[in-house]
């Protein structure tokens, strides 16, 4: 029997008051459950080191699917992996967007300090179709992608059409 849904993304922090705000801002997400995380069970749950606490943040979107925990844990952050595309883990975190709502997101980010690593950009999916997206990263590095996908009826063209 499959597994649901992927729930939520939990994402260290560097300071969950900063992320969270850029969230809110960035993405429209609202915060919903604030909580701080530690002890025993949660170590052992985990497999984190003795001692280990957290001040958490969820975020939600329009849906209580794929929501964002954000964690700021005790000690020094630090950033062992840039996300590259050859890093193991994680790559990207990705959103769906509607075309006509990029370039005001993309602004938005910009206004915020995020680093966008390019304008909205059309691109041809083999065998899939037009998708138009955008890489910014958040104030702690993360790689986020903001991506309209075409239709089912638009996809399912491309591939009458041989992925031309």
């Amino acid at each position: 029997m499959p597994v649901s849904e992927v729930h939520h993304v939990a994402m260290t922090v560097s300071d969950v008051d900063r992320a969270a705000e850029f969230y809110e801002k960035a993405l429209g997400y609202r915060r919903t459950l604030r909580t701080d995380v530690g002890g025993p069970g949660i170590e052992v749950s985990l497999g984190l080191p003795a001692g280990t606490t957290g001040r958490v943040q969820y975020l939600q979107g329009p849906s209580q699917v794929g929501q964002l925990e954000l964690i700021e844990w005790n000690g020094t952050p630090r950033r062992t992996a840039t996300g590259g595309h050859l890093e193991l883990g994680p790559f990207l975190l990705s959103f769906a967007v509607p075309v006509e709502e990029m370039d005001e997101l993309h602004q938005r980010l910009v206004d915020l300090g995020a680093e966008c690593l390019t304008t909205p950009n059309r691109v041809l999916l083999e065998n899939y179709g037009h998708i138009t997206a955008f890489a910014a990263r958040d104030l702690d590095g993360n790689l986020l992608e903001f991506v309209s996908l075409p239709s089912r009826e638009e996809i399912r063209a491309q591939r009458r059409e041989g992925g031309r």
